[in-house]
């Protein structure tokens, strides 16, 4: 009945490509059209200023409640996801996700 388990290999997460969807997986609002755009989030420290502002919209907004009620973990993992990838292009040794 579980054999099939044993035969599954877990695969690691492509954190990369998850932080990718904060800009190509956009909802039709137009804050979120204009502003989570490649251009604006390029990995850079100061692109951390649009998820800031994002996650403020996220929390204060009735479509925003109603996004996070419905899809809190995607949220959770894509910003989440997004953040680290800044943080591993910014710091200047070695970095390993474990």
């Amino acid at each position: 009945m579980f054999g099939s388990l044993n035969k599954t290999k877990l695969i690691k997460n492509d954190l990369k490509g998850i932080a990718k969807l904060m800009y190509q997986d956009v909802s039709v609002d137009t804050w979120d059209q204009e502003n989570l755009t490649k251009r604006n989030l390029d990995i850079t420290i100061e692109s951390i200023r649009y998820i800031d502002a994002y996650t403020k919209r996220l929390s204060t907004t009735q479509m925003g409640r109603e996004l996070l009620n419905n899809h809190f973990d995607n949220f959770v993992v894509r910003i989440g996801a997004y953040i680290g990838e800044v943080i591993k292009r910014n710091i200047n040794q070695d970095y390993k996700m474990v």
